[in-house]
């Protein structure tokens, strides 16, 4: 059971601020039961005509949110997250049988923290694993770990866009930003701020998704984000590339 009203009122929120700024937005509807992810994403889908990844700290429970989608409408919009280090042979079966065609592929493992690590994690073990799973639209994500070591997801992004220029890559530094919060006991504005600018810096990487936290936050998270964006775009008349469609930051809020 959750607030249905609250969690419409934020789900409207999202939306009203993705077209006001230009920036796409998707929802991360996370459940730890069966019951509950079902549940979530089918109010969801109702809200809203967003993508939304199917979240789960559990494998088993992603694989049977999926499969209670499958052939269903809202099946297009799903999106698996994620593909990990961690997956099985049980999980990827499941995921071809459901029919989901979009999936996280997440490069995170304390055994390749580097970008050239990450990039050979990818290469040898994630993708062709996602391939085998049916997946034919993949975001990358080269993970996280901490608030430092966002300096080298920066560079990440950087080589994969690099070497595979048809995915989108980004990542979710939202939980080493929270964690680092906590540890720090920072309060408003210096948290908004510091966040921002991570956001920000990321994005200047050429960062194509943000998992930016709590959708609480969207408020802040889409200005400072739209602004990053923004910028890197005006930059990019230097070399005669413009935005393929009208409605980004650039033209909608600048």
């Amino acid at each position: 059971e959750f607030d249905r009203d609250k969690a419409r009122e934020l789900i409207e929120k999202q939306d009203e601020l993705s077209q006001q700024v230009g920036l796409p937005c998707i929802l991360d509807v996370i459940g730890s039961t069966e019951k509950a992810l079902i549940t979530y994403l089918e109010f969801v889908a109702e809200i809203t005509d967003a993508p939304i990844l199917v979240d789960s700290m559990s494998p088993a429970v992603r694989m049977a949110a999926v499969k209670h989608f499958s052939n269903s409408e809202v099946m297009d919009r799903l999106i698996y997250n994620s593909i990990d280090e961690h997956f099985t042979e049980e999980e990827l079966e499941a995921i071809a049988q459901s029919g989901i065609k979009n999936a996280v592929v997440l490069a995170f493992s304390n055994k390749a923290v580097k970008p050239k690590a990450k990039l050979k994690l990818l290469q040898n073990k994630l993708l062709p694993a996602a391939e085998k799973a049916g997946v034919e639209n993949i975001l990358l994500d080269p993970g996280v770990l901490d608030l430092a070591s966002t300096g080298w997801t920066g560079a990440a992004i950087e080589q994969l866009k690099e070497t595979y220029e048809s995915y989108p890559v980004g990542c979710a530094p939202a939980n080493a930003i929270y964690t680092w919060k906590r540890s720090k006991g920072l309060t408003s504005p210096a948290f908004e701020s510091i966040a921002g600018g991570i956001f920000s810096y990321l994005i200047a990487r050429g960062a194509d998704f943000i998992f930016y936290g709590p959708i609480g936050i969207a408020n802040w998270a889409f200005p400072a984000c739209a602004i990053s964006e923004a910028v890197c775009s005006y930059e990019k008349r230097l070399e005669g590339i413009r935005p393929k469609t009208a409605d980004n930051p650039l033209n909608k809020y600048i």
